[in-house]
């Protein structure tokens, strides 16, 4: 929902300094923050409308992000093949 009822302006300063970092968006207490991905969701037609249809409806974002999440922890992430980072001895 703070996507769609916050206004969000490019991030300019942090703490009474230029922001010289990655884009990101602020609101007007300069609190919270979004991202550009986060932005383009309301900028595409396609994506707006889940936008909007998950802000007015929580129990279907939760639901789906659910069932997406299990599936993801379910089928892993391939990753190449490299040394491990870890040593047990």
């Amino acid at each position: 929902r703070l996507l769609l009822e916050e206004r969000w302006s490019l991030k300019v300063s942090h703490n009474g300094k230029p922001w010289d970092g990655p884009d990101q968006y602020e609101d007007k207490t300069g609190k919270l923050m979004m991202l550009p991905s986060d932005m383009a969701l309301l900028h595409d037609p396609d994506l707006r409308v889940w936008v909007e249809h998950y802000a007015a409806n929580e129990d279907d974002f939760f639901r789906d992000f659910a069932k997406a999440f299990a599936k993801l922890l379910e089928l892993g992430v391939p990753f190449a093949a490299t040394k491990a980072w870890y040593r047990f001895w």
